[in-house]
């Protein structure tokens, strides 16, 4: 079986049409849908909702029993897609939590031109390195040319059972699923074009529930991808476990031993607001470099901060 769903373009700088995009961002705890277009000379968001999920309906994993709770799902999609003939588009991009994939960033002197070669060249890297179970997935990837010679590849795996599941869920609703992202690269799709204006090299981190995921871009292009989960209790547990986590990631980005990377002078984050804001406080006080917050108005003005959550949403359903 192939899915229609696409994985790819990934961090392609986001684009607002002025057709309608529906994006969807499931977690384990909430759905979230937001309808985002073009108003004037910029985007704007026409719709956004959040509803929440019982207990033990997703589990954000890797696997093919991630959803638990297949009615439960059903009925929160069919719940918020409930205005969706006012919206004149059945097409959605779709956030899953990024514990869902398996990404890596390879590095390649050469690759073939033609799709189907490059594929079978890529996973044939990703089988000889990987330490997970690679049976039975969905492969898609980007290439980006390396300022120096060669290419990067973003390559994104998710099981082929579990990728059908969701488009068979909204299928059944009457949409097309025209994209599926990890959230960390849906929120990064959001703030393209404003962290392209601020900056070619950048560490860029997403803080969601208990997991964060770090990003570095060095001259424009995607260099290093880490993801971990975060077992702390309280808040000053789970900052402190973050500070630690992105001096690790940075200290180890800026010391591989390859060719010498741009100074990262630029951390921006993003993620839920309370502790946001505690671990921008705690970065700007160990660090020398600039700590800057995203806020969702930075790309679209009428958006308030306690629709922060939503932008993997508007994310995925803003690029086409």
């Amino acid at each position: 079986m192939t899915s229609r769903t696409r994985l790819a373009n990934m961090l392609t700088m986001q684009r607002f049409l002025a057709s309608l995009g529906i994006g969807v961002d499931v977690t384990s705890t909430a759905v979230r849908f937001g309808v985002i277009g073009r108003q004037g000379n910029g985007p704007a968001v026409h719709a956004a909702r959040t509803i929440n999920l019982p207990t033990g309906v997703l589990t954000e994993s890797f696997g093919t029993s991630a959803i638990a709770g297949r009615d439960e799902l059903s009925a929160a999609l069919r719940s918020g897609l409930e205005e969706s003939s006012s919206w004149k588009t059945s097409r959605i991009g779709l956030s899953l939590p990024d514990a869902m994939f398996r990404i890596q960033i390879l590095e390649f002197d050469e690759l073939p031109r033609s799709a189907p070669d490059r594929e079978k060249l890529i996973r044939w890297r990703l089988e000889k390195g990987a330490a997970f179970d690679m049976s039975d997935t969905m492969l898609r990837f980007q290439v980006h040319a390396r300022p120096e010679r060669g290419n990067v590849v973003l390559a994104a795996v998710a099981k082929q059972e579990l990728i059908v599941s969701f488009e068979e869920l909204l299928s059944g609703l009457g949409f097309e699923v025209w994209n599926i992202i990890p959230a960390s690269f849906s929120v990064l799709n959001f703030y393209a074009s404003y962290l392209h204006a601020r900056s070619s090299t950048y560490a860029f981190a997403r803080l969601s529930g208990g997991s964060y995921s770090t990003i570095i871009v060095d001259s424009g292009v995607p260099r290093f991808y880490r993801y971990r989960e975060i077992k702390a209790a309280v808040r000053d547990e789970v900052v402190g476990r973050l500070v630690r986590e992105l001096d690790d990631s940075l200290h180890f980005y800026m010391h591989r031993d390859r060719h010498q990377p741009s100074e990262v002078g630029h951390l921006f984050v993003a993620g839920e607001p309370g502790v946001i804001d505690s671990l921008s406080d705690a970065l700007k006080s160990g660090t020398s470099m600039e700590i800057e917050r995203l806020l969702p108005r930075s790309v679209v003005p009428s958006l308030e901060d306690e629709q922060g959550m939503l932008v993997a949403a508007f994310g995925a359903g803003g690029m086409q």
